[in-house]
């Protein structure tokens, strides 16, 4: 008994091999479906399955018996297999898939290019099947044609017009050019430059690399003017500057800066160098209208100013949100800046206006230290879910900014309360507080801005 089964199991399996032999191995001439020629090598991703894969490395004898293209929206089949120099019925050139990716890389056409090596069946490794990949470099137009240099910086050029008003400052308007995929597929170079309050001209970069502990690069060159509300001069800078930042896990963010700057206020004239790092904790899923969340940053300054010794600053910032009843939050934010030695003047600390210390005008107050507290209680008119957003909060504000040498404790504290309505929209935020100044009256703050 055991035998006969024995015997039925090999000549089932026997049959099965035939049946695969028969259905992998190629055709006869006479029988054979047509294999499209180079030209129009199924370009949108022939259907079924990839031929059978068992090794990408080049062998002797391999002839390409057929040609996939995938990934070429604007480029016909045709441009590519000629810029990868392989047909049909050739031999697989020297170097095998990664010499033809390497050719497709060279053309400039292509962000990237990979090719595949397929088996067409598991007895005859004479015929091969090439897959090729490519990612198609923005701005190619239709026919696979490259513009010139001046057509792509047209296509990778983006402006996006900015205005705002600031409590304390004025008005600014101005704009961003930005030329996307300058530093590569991850990177931009931008022009940001705007009149009014703040009189700005920069040349930015950015760079996201694609893998590793620093996320994000940024470096640039500015000139910058404005005003300053507590002393009623200009504070003029240029500067050079650059900053990489990271991210330790889902929650810690790092980030360092370095920069130079040449410094005009007033009748000072100055140069400094800074320098220092941050360590951030975020746990706000929507940093717009945050909900039962926390967000904590410590930071190191360091400033060290020409004319005189460097200094050292210690930057705390504490957020806490939490949900009350609907869709209403209380939030609390704490600050504390604090130097080992007195700050040039261009560097002391404001205190006062919307930002701040509602109540009060912006920047009624100067010191080298400074420490502020704020308590709102926020109520939307919509779902936090809904992308314009409206509401009013009920606010109190209390702050402090005093002398190197002199103790928090010691030094006088200001305080102010009110209430305000507030609209943030994808292209507009506006911001109106009426807020009481113990001791200084009442004020209005209006904080605005638009961007495209």
């Amino acid at each position: 008994m055991a035998r006969r089964r024995l015997a039925g199991v090999l000549r089932g399996a026997a049959v099965a091999a035939v049946l695969a032999h028969a259905w992998l191995a190629p055709a006869p001439a006479a029988e054979a479906a047509p294999i499209r020629p180079a030209a129009s090598a199924a370009a949108s991703g022939a259907s079924g399955a990839d031929p059978v894969a068992l090794d990408e490395q080049g062998g002797p004898g391999e002839v390409i018996a057929e040609v996939r293209v995938r990934g070429n929206y604007r480029t016909p089949d045709e441009e590519v297999l000629r810029i990868a120099a392989v047909s049909i019925g050739t031999p697989l050139p020297a170097g095998g898939p990664e010499a033809v990716a390497e050719r497709l890389r060279r053309s400039g056409r292509f962000a990237a290019a990979e090719v595949r090596k397929r088996y067409r069946s598991l007895t005859d490794e004479s015929q091969v099947a090439l897959v090729i990949v490519v990612a198609e470099r923005p701005g190619v137009e239709r026919g696979g044609v490259m513009p010139g240099p001046m057509k792509r910086l047209r296509n990778a050029l983006m402006f996006s017009p900015t205005a705002d008003y600031a409590d304390g400052y004025g008005v600014t308007a101005g704009g961003r050019f930005t030329v996307a995929g300058a530093l590569g597929t991850r990177g931009h170079v931008s022009v940001p430059l705007s009149i009014g309050s703040t009189r700005r001209a920069a040349l930015e970069l950015d760079k996201t690399p694609g893998s590793g502990p620093v996320r994000r690069l940024r470096a640039g060159a500015a000139a910058a003017s404005r005003e300053n509300p507590a002393y009623g001069l200009r504070d003029r800078r240029g500067e050079v500057s650059a900053e990489a930042s990271g991210s330790i896990g889902r929650l810690l963010g790092v980030a360092a800066r370095a920069a130079w700057a040449d410094i005009s206020f007033g009748e000072v004239r100055d140069r400094a160098v800074s320098y220092g790092a941050s360590l951030t904790f975020d746990t706000r899923a929507n940093p717009a209208f945050p909900r039962n969340a926390v967000f904590l940053s410590a930071a190191w300054i360091v400033v060290d100013p020409a004319s005189g010794p460097a200094v050292n600053r210690c930057a705390l910032d504490g957020r806490a949100y939490a949900g009350l009843l609907g869709s209403s939050v209380l939030a609390l934010e704490v600050r504390s800046e604090t130097t080992d030695r007195p700050l040039p003047v261009y560097e002391r600390r404001l205190l006062g206006g919307a930002s701040s210390l509602r109540g009060f005008r912006a920047g009624a107050f100067t010191g080298d230290n400074l420490a502020s507290a704020s308590l709102e209680l926020r109520v939307p008119f919509h779902s936090p879910m809904r992308m314009a957003q409206s509401g009013v909060v009920l606010f109190g504000d209390a702050g402090a900014a005093y002398e190197h040498g002199i103790r928090l404790r010691d030094a006088s504290r200001h305080y102010g309360a009110g209430a305000g309505v507030y609209v943030r929209a994808p292209l507009l935020q506006l911001e109106i507080d009426v807020a009481h100044g113990f001791g200084r009256g009442t004020r209005l703050h209006v904080t605005a801005g638009f961007s495209f």
